[in-house]
């Protein structure tokens, strides 16, 4: 990973060890620190410009979120990625996405919609399906939704599972199915929320999470099989 930026007073309006923490997470999603990477806190430490007490409390709450694997007498890692976690993300992703679209669904306003079409405008304009752009604007797309299900510990435990899922989406190229399809799928699930049709925007979805899931799926196979050959 290159050498971060030293904190300074507008990085760290919620203090050291939470600094540490939101940049090691993004360096992990982003594939910038590679599964089974060794985190030396000293190093850490020294890139950030901080204390190794906020360095090696980053490492605690990302092992208990399950980013960082401590092993005992021999340091931190970053956690490995694997078939069972990527189906255990799924698995409550659409437990917990099918309740937040039950709750939300009929509270959508005409603004929301709106802010949904003018996302996915962007999406569509965007060149790259890999690219932190595009996963950006799914997101915030996905989350207009969410957001309106009016729940901060909903969103948490729903950030906290994209937050998963972009790590094998970083890590594996998911993108691997057509524009025109993403783009189709996008347009369908705004017309099932404009009717606030729950049931339909539930299914549509379940559809949309399958296409990425098998994406990934498929290339982890892959990558598998080329491990063993």
């Amino acid at each position: 990973m290159a050498n971060p930026s030293p904190p300074n007073n507008g990085d760290l309006p919620e203090g050291l060890q939470e600094f540490v923490s939101r940049r090691l997470m993004e360096a992990i999603i982003k594939g910038d620190l590679p599964s089974g990477e060794k985190l030396s806190p000293t190093k850490l430490a020294t890139d950030f410009g901080v204390s190794h007490i906020p360095v090696r409390e980053a490492l605690a709450r990302l092992e208990a979120d399950g980013y960082v694997r401590r092993v005992p007498r021999v340091g931190f890692f970053v956690a490995e990625l694997s078939r069972e976690h990527l189906e255990d993300v799924y698995h409550w992703r659409d437990i917990l996405e099918s309740e937040a679209h039950r709750i939300a669904v009929p509270q959508l306003t005409a603004s929301d919609i709106q802010r949904m079409r003018t996302i996915n405008a962007g999406i569509n304009a965007t060149k790259d399906s890999r690219s932190n752009r595009f996963l950006d604007l799914n997101r915030e797309f996905h989350f207009v939704a969410f957001e309106r299900a009016g729940s901060e510990i909903l969103l948490r435990f729903l950030n906290h599972l994209w937050d998963a899922a972009a790590r094998y989406q970083n890590t594996m190229d998911y993108a691997r199915a057509t524009r025109a399809v993403l783009r189709q799928h996008h347009d369908a699930l705004i017309e099932a929320f404009e009717a606030r049709n729950v049931k339909l925007v539930n299914a549509r979805m379940a559809e949309h999470r399958a296409l990425t899931l098998q994406a990934i799926r498929a290339m982890a196979s892959s990558e598998a099989a080329a491990a063993d050959s």
